[in-house]
């Protein structure tokens, strides 16, 4: 049985709320404001996870470092001017916006790129998956529930929600199709995002209170595979007599002939097209990279004194066989996980050691 809790003690517990939310604000603002990572630095420390797409990392890096720079600028000023109300100055702080459209195949570090840049910033982050998505009204999610997410991400402050970054996954998934009875997951959800994307005051109603959120200052970056653009594309360089790699003359044009919608895409000027992974860069990944899976396993079987070692051969069997599965990066972890679950349930308690696992080993677990 619990005992209600007193005026006074409510009253306690919702001021030391609310100085934990301001401490917290705070924080956010100052770390944004001292962000001073140039693009190049930026990349280097992205180098260390995600490994291969020099040119993608670049145009990512420099637009992030720009953005969150720029937004620092403006918002250490505007605190000046407006005496430390900040709620005020990340009002009037109005800042060009390069929100990122990363195109490319499974697996290749779009979402990855993402997710490492904001942790590098000190920013939140939410990852959105729409496919998941459908027009208000109907069965699914809406655009609006990103602001429900991205408040959760920043623990419930909306002053610290609108410095975030939103990764729209799997864009590419909700274009529109020629149809004859009424679209419910392409067309009305990219007019959806399109507010959102656009910066504009929202209010979240979570029943008993309606929280005001600013996408004014929020980073989006879609990323998805966008099967067959690059014969949109080069038909198009064809009609106009143009040659080189498709990847240097995408248009907004032909993201709206693959069926988004144009005024969407237009709010995504910094455009960049991921390469497939090689086998080479798979087993890069495997080695070099600080967020490889192989170091995750080894690390896992260290804690019962067992010492994983792949032979250079496994390595290289182990990536050959992702891309066969053509699953990219995220492929390594089940391939991994099928080599080693019979010594991952057999070993602990029964081995201590070094365990070497060679080519041979892997083809015969695959």
């Amino acid at each position: 049985m619990f005992d209600k809790v007193s005026d006074h003690s409510r009253q306690r517990i919702e001021t030391k709320m609310e100085e934990m939310r301001d401490q917290q604000t705070k924080e956010a603002i100052q770390e944004v404001i001292e962000f001073n990572r140039t693009p190049s630095d930026l990349k280097a420390l992205i180098d260390k996870f995600v490994i291969g797409q020099e040119k993608g990392k670049k145009v990512i890096s420099t637009a992030i470092a720009f953005h969150y720079r720029r937004l620092g600028k403006a918002l250490k000023e505007a605190i000046v001017d407006n005496g430390d109300d900040i709620d005020t100055a990340l009002r009037n702080t109005s800042t060009p916006k390069a929100n990122i459209l990363i195109i490319g195949p499974t697996g290749c570090g779009k979402t990855y790129t993402s997710e490492i840049a904001s942790q590098l910033v000190g920013v939140s982050f939410v990852h959105e998956d729409m496919t998941r998505f459908s027009e208000v009204g109907y069965v699914g999610r809406n655009a609006t529930d990103i602001l429900v997410d991205l408040l959760v991400s920043a623990g419930g402050n909306p002053h610290v929600a609108q410095m975030g970054v939103v990764y729209l996954d799997e864009i590419d998934k909700v274009a529109s199709e020629l149809v004859s009875y009424k679209d419910v997951s392409g067309k009305g959800v990219q007019k959806g995002l399109l507010h959102l994307v656009d910066g504009v005051e929202n209010v979240v109603d979570l029943g008993r209170e309606k929280i005001s959120l600013s996408t004014k200052h929020v980073l989006f970056i879609a990323g998805g595979s966008f099967e067959n653009l690059d014969t949109i594309v080069k038909g198009r360089m064809s009609r106009q007599g143009m040659t080189g790699n498709w990847k240097d003359y995408l248009m907004t044009e032909d993201l709206a002939v693959f069926g988004m919608e144009r005024q969407l895409m237009g709010r995504f000027p910094v455009k960049v097209v991921y390469d497939g992974l090689t086998t080479q860069d798979l087993k890069d990944i495997l080695i070099k990279s600080a967020g490889s899976p192989l170091l995750a396993y080894a690390s896992d079987l260290k804690a019962w004194d067992i010492d994983l070692e792949f032979s250079d051969d496994a390595l290289a069997e182990v990536a050959l066989r992702a891309q066969k599965e053509g699953t990219g990066a995220r492929g390594l972890i089940s391939i991994l996980h099928r080599v080693l679950l019979e010594d991952m349930y057999r070993l602990p308690g029964t081995y201590a050691g070094e365990f070497v696992v060679d080519g041979d080993y892997v083809r015969s677990r695959l």
